[in-house]
């Protein structure tokens, strides 16, 4: 296949999946039995699509990639399957049709990178509902729903002819209630779940139920009320379509990425509570202080509106609400509510709470929106992360423009 169409291929349907990505212009040369796929570094993944290619294109960022552990889906995975997929269209690419295989691209990605190939064609079968799902209202209102995928087979009506009659649209909610499929895309049952009380950690915490039920490699779908379609396995969050974007999210590498401003059950409290608030469209600012600079953050605090002493309304309420509890001990709810007030939620290394929608000294001639700002400056004294309202994440430190990591942006 062209090199050249390989490249444009590559640029505008692989590289979304993978936030602050870029293919590299030049490729490397490649032997015979090099593979297909291959980390040359743990920030850069290497590929060709035929076993004979002379050379590899090479994908590159700054944040690491994950690496592979047992049936773990990593980068690397979702580069293999947008090879076999390449390979299994490419006679087609060639043809006046292409721009219509190139148009259901990524979710054939998703589908393979996802499943195996037994149930590959089903899960396709669902994404293109959930597709057609998101475009349409149901009495007035957009549909929320969530189907679910076991390994083996069932008997019974299939999907594809559940979904031809409307009234599939209302019999999930996307949050605690699924329809179960077998491998082959027959109705197995209706699932009611309940939150554990250990919840899945990598997953918005509304989906939690879902998340959890898809343990021992059982897929899930969800279609939520913005028309954004997210991929479960494993008991995470893996897949995410928004604004029309397929997104791959990794969790680990990005809590690593956090540096050592925090403690690790800090860290993860703070991304699950980024993931809360990017898919409650909410928006935050959160900044972790690291010990040396748990006095000298507060001279760019402007005012003082703290937590303690509390003097206003507002701080004497939130302190009242938090309980001199550490943020990782909160519910996540509580959580997610507090970083949407206005401002910057600013922690410290151990999670104790310094300030609740701090508002902060921005340089003059900054060009950055408040949010962004706010996150750069805080991370000149450990670690900032700014969460968009259109849900992309990104975290700062050292003040630097460029963000350290980035997911769904």
């Amino acid at each position: 296949m062209d090199k050249a169409k390989i490249s444009e291929i590559t640029d505008q349907y692989l590289i979304p999946f993978f936030s602050g990505a870029k293919l590299l212009k030049k490729t490397v040369r490649s032997k015979q039995r090099d593979t297909l796929v291959a980390f040359e570094d743990p920030c850069t993944i290497e590929f060709k699509v035929e076993k004979n290619d002379k050379y590899r294109f090479v994908i590159k960022r700054s944040q690491p990639f994950s690496e592979a552990r047992g049936d773990e889906l990593s980068e690397k995975v979702v580069v293999r399957a947008f090879v076999d997929v390449i390979n299994e269209i490419k006679d087609g690419l060639q043809q006046s049709y292409s721009g219509d295989l190139l148009s259901m691209f990524q979710r054939r990605i998703v589908a393979r990178a996802i499943s195996s190939s037994g149930m590959q064609a089903t899960i396709l079968n669902a994404l293109d509902q959930m597709t057609s799902w998101a475009t349409r209202l149901y009495e007035g209102k957009p549909i929320t729903a969530a189907v679910g995928f076991t390994p083996s087979a069932a008997y019974g009506v299939t999907l594809e002819e559940i979904c031809q009659e409307d009234f599939s649209a209302v019999l999930s909610n996307g949050f605690d209630t699924l329809l179960e499929f077998g491998a082959n895309g027959k109705l197995r049952a209706h699932i009611s779940l309940k939150h554990s009380k250990k919840p899945a950690k990598f997953t918005p915490y509304r989906q939690g139920p879902i998340a959890g039920w898809t343990e021992y490699n059982k897929i899930a779908l969800v279609l939520n009320r913005l028309g954004e379609i997210m991929v479960f396995r494993n008991q995470k969050l893996m897949f995410a379509r928004r604004s029309g974007r397929w997104h791959f999210l990794t969790h680990m590498p990005v809590i690593s990425q956090m540096g050592r401003q925090g403690k690790p059950e800090v860290k993860t409290a703070v991304y699950e509570t980024c993931l809360d608030a990017s898919f409650a469209r909410t928006g935050a600012c959160i900044g972790i202080i690291k010990r040396d600079c748990l006095t000298g953050w507060q001279k760019i605090i402007a005012g003082k509106d703290l937590l303690k002493p509390a003097t206003s309304v507002k701080t004497k309420s939130l302190r009242k609400i938090v309980s001199n509890k550490r943020f990782q001990s909160l519910d996540r709810r509580l959580r997610q509510e507090l970083v949407a007030v206005d401002g910057a939620t600013v922690l410290d290394y151990e999670g104790k709470i310094l300030s609740i929608g701090a508002i902060l000294k921005i340089p003059g001639g900054s060009i950055s929106g408040g949010r962004l700002a706010a996150a750069k400056r805080l991370s000149l004294f450990g670690l900032g992360i700014k969460v968009s309202q259109d849900g992309a994440i990104s975290g700062f430190h050292d003040g630097k423009d460029k963000p350290t990591f980035s997911i769904m942006k």
